[in-house]
Order: structure tokens, then sequence, then C-alpha cells
């Protein structure tokens, strides 16, 4: 398969609040010495784990966005194709075929056997504010809000009459203005490979 545009993959320990949740202990440390560490314990303890659990929660969307390799027949090879985690579509001309996977589902089709395709974007519910439940809610959210978009294809199969190809913002998050637009964009751009390949 042709190479297709791969963003670079982001690295929990170079992130800045993994770097303050460490910096923070020593930084007490340093200027009021162990009785100071142990009675802010409490204190820099919190701090730390919240700033952690933030950092984390970024660096997910960050793998999230890097996760996404799309590829538009650059090379006009009559190739397409898009990849984010367990989905995979892949159109090649040459051959007249399409390549679908979802999860572990997968088949090839004649290009003849695509019927229609769609695309669904579900965004929102985002809540602001801090603490162990906001991260909850949104974490539902977005599960929520990942589950219902996606790009559809519908195809002459009984056994699998459609296929839903995921994606995720390329930056930004599902649940952001940034993002959703960005997501939009994607699927467009989809729309009009499609448009051009099985409306010829």
């Amino acid at each position: 398969m042709t190479a297709m545009t791969e963003v670079k993959q982001p690295n929990f320990l170079m992130m800045k609040r993994v770097w303050i949740a460490i910096a923070l202990p020593i930084v007490i440390f340093y200027f009021l010495g162990m009785q100071g560490l142990v009675q802010l314990a409490m204190i820099w303890v919190f701090v730390s784990i919240m700033l952690l659990m933030f950092a984390y929660k970024k660096f997910k969307v960050k793998k999230w966005n890097a996760s996404t390799r799309d590829y538009f027949n650059e090379k006009n090879d009559g190739i397409w194709s898009h990849e984010y985690f367990s989905s995979l579509m892949i159109i090649d001309t040459n051959k007249g075929k399409i390549f679908l996977k979802e999860e572990s589902k997968q088949k090839t089709y004649n290009l003849s056997d695509v019927k229609e395709w769609r695309y669904n974007l579900s965004h929102g519910g985002e809540i602001v504010g801090g603490g162990l439940n906001s991260l909850t809610l949104n974490n539902i959210n977005t599960n929520k809000n990942l589950y219902e978009s996606g790009f559809f294809v519908t195809v002459n199969d009984v056994q699998q009459p459609e296929w839903h190809i995921r994606f995720f913002p390329k930056s930004g998050h599902i649940n952001t203005q940034d993002g959703v637009r960005d997501l939009e964009l994607q699927f467009k751009s989809w729309m009009q490979v499609f448009d051009q390949v099985f409306n010829k």
C-alpha cells in the first residue's frame, strides 16, 4: 500500500504539565527542606495528581490527533486511503476495488458495489470545570460523539450493508469548535473523493 501522511506521535514525558508535576515537590524540598515537603504533602500531592490527570487527557487527544493517516492520490497512482486506529478505507481505481475495515471486520468490494456514502458529525456536551466528575462526564460525551460520528459507506452486501469508518480531528478535540471544524473538513474532503471516483 502507498505510504500515507503521518503526524509525529506525542511524548507524554515531554508535556509541560508532567514536568510541573515532577518539579513541584523538588522545588518545595529545595526551599523548605524535608520538613516543608512533609507538611505540604497533602497540597503538592493533590496538585501533582491533578496536573498528571489533565496532562494525560491532553496527551490522549494529541495521540488521537496524530493517529489519522490519509493519502489522496498524491502520486497520481489511483489510490486514496484513510486510516484511523481500527478503521481503514482504501480506494484503488486501477483495480476497481475498495477495501473497508471496521474494527475486526474487513472486506474488499468492486467499486460498482458502492451504493451510497454519507457522514455524520456528532459533537458538543463538554463539561467545563475541574475535578474528577467533569473528567468522567467529558469522557462519556467524547465516547458518545466518537461512536456516533464517522463516514458511512453503503455497499451491495446483505451481511454487511453499511461500514462505519471512524475519524478524529487532526488538531483540537471533537468537543471543541476547532476540532469540529477540522473534522468537518476531513469529511467534506472524503465526500469529494467519493463524488469524483464514483460519479465519473
